[in-house]
């Protein structure tokens, strides 16, 4: 594939989420887009639409036949290594320490459900998918984790053992991505009438969340976050992913495997740091910039990171 045909590959998986940022953005400025619509919006989401999503993207995926430790075990540890990295940074890019859990989402946590998932599938087809899907069951499952730990410590809280399970217990995405985990492991069936009810549900996750994220932008707040913003998003789109690339080449990852470590690593900050970082900070705008930032910029850099990969024989 030439570096066109791949940035038309890029762009008909974002292209979609920028119009509903845009759409968002657009009808708050007109009026049309009140704060208590995202306030609702975003509980909707958070607590039905995208528990559902993860759900049907984990629970019908054949985790226990494409199971393969050592790109999971990597791609776990690389995370955790990422969030440690940016945590011990923090301090030397904003005054304010608040913001560093909400930094730190947005820096390490990728979009793989939406735009990770579609790009592997638009890259490498339907043989990629069970692997693809079981990358974002186990990595979802540690991102939510890690989520409610960084947020919480960054807002200065207390994280004892037990508020830590009790926060992870009760959080929407983490019932959703338990229950799909169960789900596929004991290989139940989904009825037809099921599957259709909960799919329509989860439908709406993408433009509800995206029009919220759209509607919560404020400029001045941008220029403000711009130092935050711009780090954030150049660790998410360039920095981890081809470190995470390096890392891979060293385990002997190539082909389908090494494609889709850069993939799930270099999408955008995923909508769901948004729905997070609004219910439990006060930097909803910050998250809301990162997300429209790196989704805009992942135009280029997956493009270009994808093109260097297929240039180098390495997928």
């Amino acid at each position: 594939m030439t570096i066109v045909d791949n940035l038309l590959f890029s762009l008909s998986t974002t292209l979609p989420i920028l119009i509903w940022l845009g759409a968002g953005l657009a009808f708050k400025r007109s009026g049309r887009l009140s704060d208590g619509f995202i306030a609702d919006g975003n509980y909707l989401v958070f607590t039905w639409c995208l528990p559902t999503l993860l759900f049907l993207n984990i629970a019908q995926a054949p985790l226990t036949q494409v199971w393969q430790g050592d790109l999971i075990g990597f791609a776990v540890l690389f995370t955790l290594g990422s969030i440690l990295l940016l945590w011990w940074l923090t301090p030397w890019l904003s005054q304010d320490i608040t913001s560093r859990g909400v930094f730190i989402q947005g820096a390490f946590r990728g979009n793989m459900g939406i735009v990770g998932l579609a790009m592997v599938v638009n890259a490498f087809g339907a043989s990629a998918i069970p692997l693809a899907s079981l990358y974002l069951a186990m990595l979802t499952l540690l991102y939510n984790v890690a989520s409610v730990v960084v947020l919480q410590l960054g807002q200065g809280g207390d994280l004892s053992l037990r508020r830590l399970v009790v926060q992870i217990i009760r959080n929407p995405l983490m019932i959703g991505v338990m229950a799909g985990i169960t789900w596929s492991l004991l290989e139940l069936p989904l009825p037809d009438i099921a599957d259709n009810t909960l799919q329509g549900l989860a439908d709406l996750t993408l433009p509800i969340a995206l029009l919220c994220v759209g509607a919560s932008l404020r400029w001045r707040s941008l220029r403000g976050n711009r130092r935050l913003v711009l780090m954030a998003s150049l660790f998410k789109l360039v920095l981890l992913p081809s470190m995470a690339v390096v890392g891979g080449l060293l385990l002997g990852f190539r082909g389908e495997t090494l494609g889709i470590l850069f993939l799930m690593m270099a999408a955008p900050t995923a909508a769901a740091s948004f729905v997070m970082a609004k219910a439990m900070t006060q930097w909803g705008n910050l998250a809301a910039e990162i997300i429209v930032i790196t989704t805009l910029f992942s135009l280029f850099t997956t493009t270009i990171g994808l093109f260097v990969l297929r240039a180098s024989g390495l997928v």
